[in-house]
């Protein structure tokens, strides 16, 4: 994957974070991270409009002396991750195209230290959909990202070792985006 494209990812994804402050969130929608992919090229003047759609969570947890934190990225452009970090610094990770929100359903599972942590759960989205506009400059692009956020809320644990832990989520959002891009400067 290109630098260029990496820094689209890193701006996308603070871009979803962030939007979350803006009120309102939106009704049920058909699980948003099947939306197809798209992308369109056009010369260096005119805007490269791609579709993405997903999922972002974020949670942590502890039982006793064992603390959790997790973060799964689902993109339907640019592939899904799940990270599981324990304590404070070992950490499993996998990435991918299969979807681990299916259906309502969370189910992944990565290797840390050896050992398999599992994360499962049902989420569901709440309320309306929050219109996002966005707009961000870098590498002399222009980069406006707009569509919807859906909150979703359910129960998520992590297990691990004979330990089951739950976890509270914040951020957990479900989107469909359109990210239009221009080339700035004679670019």
């Amino acid at each position: 994957m290109s630098t260029n494209n990496k820094t689209r990812i890193t701006l996308v994804a603070a871009a979803l974070v962030g939007g979350l402050s803006i009120a309102g969130v939106a009704a049920a929608q058909p699980a948003p991270h099947k939306a197809p992919a798209t992308a369109t090229t056009t010369t260096s003047n005119t805007p490269v409009v791609e579709h993405e759609a997903g999922i972002v969570l974020e949670g942590s947890g502890s039982v006793g002396d064992l603390s959790a934190s997790i973060t799964v990225y689902e993109n339907s452009l640019y592939g899904n991750s799940v990270q599981v970090v324990l304590g404070d610094d070992v950490i499993g990770d996998d990435e991918g195209t299969t979807a681990y929100l299916v259906d309502g359903v969370l189910q992944a599972t990565v290797r840390v230290d050896g050992k398999a942590a599992t994360l499962s759960g049902r989420l569901a989205p709440t309320g309306r959909p929050e219109k996002i506009v966005e707009p961000a400059q870098d590498a002399g692009e222009q980069l406006v990202t707009r569509g919807t956020h859906t909150e979703l809320v359910g129960d998520v644990t992590l297990s691990y070792d004979g330990v089951v832990i739950p976890l509270e989520l914040a951020p957990a959002f479900a989107y469909d985006l359109e990210v239009r891009t221009v080339a700035l400067y004679g670019n």
